[in-house]
């Protein structure tokens, strides 16, 4: 016999009142001593509990189980909402990496020449500038010549066997917007240098607006001048224009450039160093490789005195085209190939024997 704990009888008590019929049926299995002493067996009760507690360990395992389930989705779900969202991010990072890492690209102007359109023909039409520019990255090297007059007869074959002037140029782009120029030419032993910004538009746009600044620098001797003191500043002779151009339909295009021309010498007192010129241009295409050209420059009556220049400039020309070279064959009556002196200082006359036949080369990298 073992003295029974109080907790152990407490416990078997609270066990006898759930399970009462196992705690009645059979009795020769249970103490038949109500002392403070029972004979330990094995006891049914223990063995009911055993099974009922499993059970209830099954019911709050399911139930367990169903919540665990039960939370398991409702964390896939928020899983899966979460997921899409960083999904959604991902792709927003992607895309925004795509875009930073591959940004939209500028627009290509660099095209052969045959499909220019006619306001991007070329840079100059007979001696004056247009409104293009020179394509981004590309360059070009000018070479031109005015001969003789034609009205010196066969002998000279209408002025080719004289020449009056030659210029070498180069030109290069910076940017689509800007380019940059130098030149040297034969009269005057002149060096020129200048900058052109297309300010409005661009080679495919109907209106363009360009500013242009040359600097012309007289590079004969000093002892040719006939002027003393004299200084190097006396050399100089500046240009400068904004040429507005339009293309009407596909074929036809019309410049104007208001021009001012600033001598830093002049001859007689009575000159003015500052002098207004309107110049304007025209081209009309034929095909994809050529077109008929016309210029002309003047300077408004009234403004300024200027006896040297009478006659209007003029000149009218045919041009060619290959993808990369542009041929313009013209008659002129301006001798010069730098603005300052043909805008101002040549010595036109309108009668067709005083025009030169000239030409210009153009070829473009």
């Amino acid at each position: 016999m073992t003295p029974i704990n109080p907790l152990l009888r407490l416990f078997m008590g609270l066990m006898n009142l759930i399970y009462p019929n196992h705690s009645t049926s059979n009795p020769a299995n249970q103490s038949t001593n109500t002392s403070d002493s029972i004979v330990l067996v094995e006891s049914p009760i223990l063995s009911n509990y055993n099974s009922k507690d499993s059970i209830a360990n099954a019911h709050e395992y399911s139930d367990s189980s169903l919540k665990t389930v039960s939370n398991s989705i409702e964390s896939s779900n928020s899983d899966g909402n979460s997921s899409s969202n960083t999904s959604h991010k991902m792709d927003s990072k992607i895309h925004l990496t795509e875009q930073v890492s591959n940004p939209p690209k500028k627009k290509n102007y660099d095209i052969p020449l045959t499909d220019a359109s006619a306001q991007a023909k070329s840079m100059r039409l007979i001696t004056g500038h247009t409104t293009e520019t020179l394509p981004r990255g590309t360059f070009e090297l000018t070479i031109q010549h005015r001969f003789g007059e034609i009205g010196s007869g066969a002998e000279n074959l209408y002025g080719i066997d004289n020449l009056n002037s030659m210029r070498i140029g180069f030109d290069f782009a910076l940017g689509n917007r800007v380019t940059l120029g130098l030149g040297r030419s034969s009269m005057k032993a002149t060096y020129n240098s200048y900058f052109k910004w297309r300010v409005i538009g661009n080679p495919e746009s109907k209106f363009n607006l360009t500013y242009l600044a040359d600097a012309s620098l007289d590079g004969r001797p000093s002892t040719s001048w006939g002027v003393s003191p004299f200084f190097y500043s006396h050399r100089l002779a500046y240009t400068h224009q904004l040429i507005a151009s339009m293309q009407l339909g596909g074929k036809l295009v019309i410049g104007v450039a208001p021009s001012i021309v600033h001598f830093n010498l002049v001859d007689l007192t009575n000159y003015s160093n500052d002098i207004p010129v309107i110049h304007g241009y025209l081209r009309r295409s034929v095909g994809k490789k050529m077109a008929f050209t016309a210029e002309g420059s003047f300077i408004p009556n009234g403004i300024i005195s200027n006896p040297t220049k009478t006659q209007p400039t003029a000149g009218f020309g045919f041009e060619y085209y290959t993808p990369r070279h542009a041929f313009q064959i013209s008659l002129t009556n301006s001798r010069s190939l730098n603005e300052p002196y043909f805008l101002v200082t040549d010595e036109t006359k309108s009668s067709i024997s005083n025009f030169c036949l000239g030409f210009n080369l153009v070829r473009r990298w």
